[in-house]
């Protein structure tokens, strides 16, 4: 008998293989993926596990019970591929799980073998593959006849905490029963993960829902920014060659049987838990290390009710807390403040983080959701199983990256009780240092305890666990918020601050700069930007920079690296590098602005110029649920002959925009030009049967691309007035007579592209990558191309101010489209429609638009 054939003998409990089908993605994990698609295969996301097996071990029974184990969680049997637009859980068939072994018996003291703790490193770094699979590994080291070490490793993305315990009592089970050759007892499972997310999407549009979004709202208030760690000037040995997500590791301190029990008598007279008092001293530690008093700490929780309390899944949600710290403010009203935010947040733990990321109640106040500090207490999910004469012993497993500055837990195991574990990255923190935290926490710990009305500062020395850097920690973060200053123990007023860093901030009119300047403090988590402060002065990790070095790469296209920062660290120098090396840059026309959520993507298609560097404020303002991808010109995609027809264009467009949903409904928005190009777009999918959603034109004329009308009288001058103050607003900063000289040869330079330009288009189909000029191909497209009736309905975001007094209401779009025009008027003229407050009006607007055709959606 095989193993498929044993599988199904031994477990007539379990159902019969299904056929792969489709489930959508929590929020969790959209957020697990998109940290992937950042650094894919990231190890930093894996949760590894040590198990060591002692006694008698059947390795093929036990590569039997984890395939068991994956029949009975789907979960276990999972990918994820994006369908129609949306990340979604692709759940196959249940297959036999491999366990290849490793013999080590010849290792003289096999356990303890540097070439062990590499297979267990290695191991726990295996790089996952999300699309293809498996998220689950296994590997098992044999150091003797009765003493083996299982390594299992999973995707954070189809578990978590409390997944780890139910796999290995589940295991176990398995194990034994199969060993026993008896049927396995296991509560049956009521529902699966994915029938979790599907609930989840329901009460998002739940009034319960938009509750708990106000309880947050209320609770957290707005205007906070992120815990400024003090790092390690120089880090033990040499500086980790991995990336900064690779590069992590932990250090435990166990806390003394004798301060376990004065801390459950503590908790009991206060009527508090353990995990509210250990919370409120973690707040305390920060506190005094960092100097500030707005702590922002996330905290996941276990998201889970009897329904799902067996399953294998990723329900954890990360909530946060924020304390405020007053002057002399004592342990014991600190105490009652974490107190109430745990008994509310436990009341709202279902509302996705997700939510909060993207909500405009946060996101327009100066708020940034970038936590580096993560805080958790947990009794053990693992618990050391005995089976058929095999005992299985949990043991710590070894950090594969730090996803955080620092990951701080308390494992209060049965055998050993409470012990702090801080995972933290090696790169800017000595292992010295962290034991130093973890000791001052428990002398801080000590203090609370015999002592609660004690005040904050006089728990325990700073001296006993501050870094020796921390004086230049102060200098380089004297003007963040909240500081404290060192030794003369006075809080600086954060809001006197602000104004005047406000005051010395450089002022810009440049688009792209602009564009940078929020995109920085976004990233970065720092207000006081400048379009010429040095990054590197801001003292900001490593790895922040990395993050923000990828946003913009797949923002601009461009190849941006951390040498490409150090050559040009200011917003002024990158925004140069920006026009100066955008098309050679560019591999493809479609640019995932911002690639996730659960609704069908805006494709927002380029104006003349050809970029799509003005859309990325418009996509932050749209809503956290809504994928965007920009559409850039074709000409710009390097070493790539230029389309000179319009036809052409939309079929390149619409060729790259299938591969990432094959069907409709599609959503369009075209400025100026592209409202030309969406149109053909739409045009071409009709003609091949699929059905088109939003078809949206941001400003775009139809007397542009329509054969010419009979003027009224003076009408032409007005319109040339207006195209010349048009001109002159977008030429503006020439500056100097000779600066002005060099824009008209350049100009100059353009017409003679345009003529060549003009002459090939009558000749070829395509322009030679030598002669490519964006503008100028679209200008050719256009007075070539004559559009023809659609039998569908246009959405017009129409500039209220328009340059010629003649253009109608309907921008003369009226004959063109069978069921009609819907027009939406947004402020500013043509220029101004995409920045404040066009830009916030458009938003809401487009919105508004496609949350129509989510309710049309009979699905």
């Amino acid at each position: 008998m095989n193993a498929s054939e044993e599988l199904s003998v031994l477990n007539p409990m379990l159902p019969p293989a299904d056929d792969v089908y489709v489930m959508p993605a929590t929020q969790g994990q959209i957020r697990f993926w998109s940290l992937d698609q950042m650094h894919p295969g990231n190890p930093a996301l894996n949760m590894p596990l040590m198990w060591q097996c002692r006694g008698e071990l059947n390795v093929d029974l036990l590569a039997l019970a984890f395939s068991q184990a994956v029949q009975r969680h789907e979960m276990l049997r999972t990918t994820f591929a994006m369908v129609d637009g949306k990340l979604s859980q692709i759940i196959g068939n249940p297959y036999s799980v491999a366990l290849p072994v490793i013999d080590l018996q010849h290792l003289p003291d096999a356990v303890k073998a540097p070439e062990t703790g590499v297979l267990i490193r290695e191991h726990a770094a295996y790089r996952m593959d999300l699309l293809n699979g498996p998220l689950l590994v296994l590997k098992l080291l044999k150091f003797a006849p009765q003493h083996h070490l299982l390594l299992v490793t999973m995707h954070h993305i189809i578990c978590d905490g409390i997944s780890l315990g139910i796999l290995l009592r589940d295991i176990a089970v398995f194990y034994e029963a199969l060993v026993e050759r008896k049927q396995p007892v296991l509560p049956l499972l009521p529902i699966q993960f994915a029938d979790f997310a599907v609930w989840q999407e329901e009460w998002r549009k739940s009034e319960a829902a938009e509750a708990s979004l106000e309880f947050w709202h209320k609770t957290l208030g707005s205007d906070f920014s992120r815990i400024e760690l003090p790092h390690d000037a120089s880090p033990e040995n040499v500086r980790d060659t991995r990336t900064d997500s690779e590069s992590g590791d932990i250090e435990t301190f166990l806390i003394s049987p004798e301060l376990t029990a004065l801390a459950h008598k503590f908790c009991k007279d206060q009527n508090v838990t353990l995990n509210i008092l250990l919370f409120s001293i973690f707040c305390a530690l920060l506190h005094r290390f960092t100097g500030q008093r707005d702590i922002v700490i996330g905290s996941p929780c276990a998201n889970r009710n009897e329904d799902t309390e067996d399953l294998i899944g990723l329900f954890m949600n990360i909530q946060v807390l924020r304390v405020l710290i007053e002057p002399h403010e004592t342990f014991r009203s600190l105490l009652t403040k974490v107190q109430d935010w745990t008994l509310g947040a436990y009341e709202n733990q279902e509302l996705p983080f997700e939510e909060l990321i993207y909500d405009s109640h946060f996101s327009h106040n100066n708020t940034s959701f970038e936590i580096p500090i993560f805080f958790l207490y947990q009794k053990s999910f693992m618990v050391t199983q005995r089976v058929a004469g095999l005992e299985i012993v949990p043991l710590r497993s070894m950090s594969p990256g730090a996803v955080f500055e620092w990951m701080f837990a308390i494992v209060d195991r049965i055998e050993e009780g409470p012990r702090l574990q801080l995972e933290y990255n090696p790169n800017y923190f000595r292992s010295t240092t962290i034991q130093r935290y973890l000791k001052s926490f428990n002398a801080l710990l000590d203090s609370a305890v015999q002592e609660p009305s004690i005040e904050l500062e006089k728990m325990a020395s700073a001296d006993d666990f501050l870094p020796a850097t921390l004086p230049d920690v102060l200098n380089r973060t004297a003007s963040r918020r909240n500081t404290r200053l060192l030794g003369a123990k006075q809080f600086v007023d954060s809001a006197e601050i602000m104004e005047k860093l406000d005051e010395q901030l450089a002022t810009t009119n440049d688009p792209i700069e602009i564009q940078l300047l929020e995109l920085w403090r976004s990233m970065l988590a720092v207000e006081d930007i400048a379009v010429d402060t040095n990054v590197f002065s801001l003292g900001v990790s490593s790895l922040s920079i990395l993050r923000l070095v990828t946003r913009m790469n797949g923002l601009y296209s461009m190849g941006f690296g951390l040498a490409s920062l150090i050559s040009a660290p200011t917003i002024q120098l990158v925004a140069e590098l920006v026009r100066r090396r955008y098309a050679p840059n560019t591999a493809t026309s479609l640019v995932p602005i911002q690639p996730v959520g659960t609704r069908l993507p805006l494709y927002i298609v380029h104006g003349a110029g050809g970029n799509v560097v003005n859309f990325y404020g418009l996509t932050t303002r749209i809503g956290a649920d809504q994928p965007v991808y920009g559409v850039q010109a074709q000409a710009l995609e390097a070493n790539q002959p230029a389309l000179l027809r319009m036809e052409d264009m939309a079929a390149h467009y619409l060729k790259e925009i299938r591969r990432i949903q094959p069907n409709g409904p599609y959503h369009f928005l075209g400025y100026s030009f592209g409202g030309i190009v969406v149109l053909e777009m739409a045009q071409q999918l009709h003609n091949a049967g699929e059905e088109v959603g939003l078809l949206g034109m941001l400003d775009t004329r139809a007397k542009d691309y329509t054969p010419e009308m009979p003027k009224k009288s003076g009408s032409e001058k007005l319109e040339k007035r207006g195209w010349l103050s048009g001109f002159f607003r977008s030429n503006q900063g020439h500056g100097s007579g000779k600066a002005w000289a060099e824009f008209f040869l350049k100009d100059m330079d353009e017409r003679r592209v345009r003529y060549m330009t003009t002459i090939a288009a009558k000749l070829f189909t395509t322009l030679p990558a030598f002669l490519k000029n964006t503008h100028e191909i679209n200008a050719v497209a256009a007075r070539n191309y004559r559009p023809k009736p659609f039998p569908g309905k246009l959405t017009l975001f129409r500039a209220s101010k328009q340059t010629n007094v003649n253009i109608p209401p309907d921008n003369g779009w009226s004959p063109i489209f069978k069921e009609g025009i819907e027009i939406h008027h947004i402020p500013g003229d043509h220029w101004q429609v995409l920045s404040e407050p066009g830009i916030d009006v458009l938003a809401k607007t487009i919105h508004g638009c496609l949350s129509k055709f989510d309710r049309q959606d009979p699905a």
